[in-house]
C-alpha cells in the first residue's frame, strides 16, 4: 500500500529518543522560501520608492502652498512698504478713461468691484503679485469660468471685450490699475481726466454702414454711428462686440424680446437704472450696473446706443 510522502521525516538519535525533522527530498518548502526571498527583494525597493514619492509629493505640496501664501500677502506688503515712484500723468489719464469705459461695468469705475461680477481690484493680491508684463498678458488673455482662481465663475473676456485695444492701451490700463492699488503713487490728475472719455469719430466705412442701417436717414445714421462707438467702448464687455451676448455674462440684445417690447424712453430708463441679480427677469443672475458701468454716459449717449441696437434688431428681423 503506497503512502503520500510526509512533509517531515523523523530521525532517531542513538544518544536520545527526541525526534528531529528535515524536509523530504521532494518538498516544496525550499522553493517557497526562495519565492519569498525574491518577493522581498522586489517589494522592498518598490516600497521604498513609494515612500520616497509620497514624501516628495508632500514636500512639493508644502512648497506650492508656501508660494501661494506668499503671493496672497503681496498686496499687504505693497501698502506696508514705502511707496514707489509716482505714475506718469498722461498714461494715468488715458488708462482712467479706458478703465471706466471698458472695465467699469464689472469692476466699477473706481475699481472696487461689483458683487457677483467683477472683483475688487484695489486690494487684489492676484493683481499685485503680477509684474506689469504679466498683468498686461492677463488682460489680453482674459479668464475663463473654469480657471480655479475665478471665484465668481463669471468669465472675463479677452481685453475686456474690446478687440480694438492696442498694446499701448493695455499698458495704460495697467498703469491706472497700479494707481488704484496704491493711491500714494497717483499724482494730481487734470480736469480732463474726469471728463467723459473721448470717442474716436466714425470712419467713412462706419458712416456708410450706419447710413445703410438707417435706411438713408442721415440724422439717424449719425446717431447709429456714434452709438456703435459707445457700445463698443462700454457694452461690448458683457454683450459682445456684435451685441449677441457672451456666455454666462451679457444677454443677446439682437434677439432680446425684452428690449424689443420696450419703447426708447422705457429702454433708456432701464439702462440708466440697471438690473440687480435678484430681479426675477434676470435669468443670467449677473448684475447689470447702471449705464453699463460708465457713469459718464449722458442720456443722448444712451439713446445713440439704443439706436444702434435697434438697427441690429431691424437688420436681424429682415434676414429671418
Amino acid at each position: 500500500m503506497s503512502h503520500t510522502p510526509s512533509l517531515f521525516r523523523h530521525t532517531q538519535n542513538s544518544q536520545s529518543d527526541t525526534a528531529g525533522w528535515t524536509p523530504v527530498a521532494d518538498s516544496r518548502f525550499g522553493e517557497f522560501g526562495r519565492v519569498c526571498v525574491y518577493a522581498a527583494m522586489t517589494l522592498v525597493p518598490l516600497l521604498g520608492l513609494g515612500v520616497y514619492l509620497v514624501n516628495t509629493g508632500f514636500a512639493e505640496q508644502d512648497a506650492a502652498r508656501a508660494i501661494f501664501q506668499e503671493r496672497m500677502a503681496t498686496h499687504d506688503r505693497l501698502v506696508a512698504s514705502p511707496p514707489l515712484s509716482l505714475l506718469p500723468v498722461e498714461q494715468l489719464v488715458r488708462g482712467k478713461h479706458l478703465f471706466e469705459a471698458t472695465c467699469g461695468a464689472c469692476h466699477k469705475p473706481n475699481g472696487t468691484g461689483v458683487d457677483g461680477l467683477g472683483k475688487d481690484l484695489t486690494q487684489s493680491w492676484f493683481v499685485s503679485s503680477l509684474d506689469d508684463s504679466q498683468l498686461g498678458a492677463f488682460l489680453v488673455q482674459g479668464r475663463s469660468q473654469t480657471d480655479p482662481l475665478n471665484t465668481t465663475k463669471i468669465p472675463m473676456p479677452p481685453k475686456g471685450g474690446r478687440d480694438d485695444l492696442s498694446a499701448a492701451d493695455i499698458g495704460d490700463l495697467v498703469t491706472f490699475v497700479r494707481g488704484l492699488q496704491d493711491p500714494r503713487r497717483m499724482p494730481p490728475l487734470p480736469a480732463s481726466a474726469y471728463a467723459a472719455a473721448p470717442i474716436a469719430p466714425p470712419t467713412e466705412a462706419e458712416k456708410a454702414t450706419a447710413l445703410a442701417a438707417a435706411g438713408g436717414n442721415a440724422e439717424l445714421a449719425e446717431y447709429i454711428a456714434h452709438g456703435t462707438k459707445l457700445f463698443g467702448a462700454t457694452c461690448s464687455a458683457c454683450h459682445g462686440k456684435d451685441a449677441h451676448g457672451l456666455p454666462s455674462l451679457g444677454k443677446d440684445l439682437v434677439k432680446s424680446d425684452f428690449t424689443r417690447k420696450l419703447d426708447d424712453d422705457a429702454l433708456l430708463a432701464f439702462v440708466k437704472r440697471g438690473r440687480d441679480p435678484s430681479d426675477p427677469l434676470n435669468t443670467s443672475k449677473v448684475s447689470m450696473p447702471p449705464k453699463g458701468g460708465n457713469p459718464a454716459l449722458s442720456d443722448d449717449d444712451l439713446l445713440d446706443i439704443i439706436a444702434y441696437v435697434r438697427s441690429l434688431q431691424k437688420q436681424a428681423g429682415s434676414t429671418q
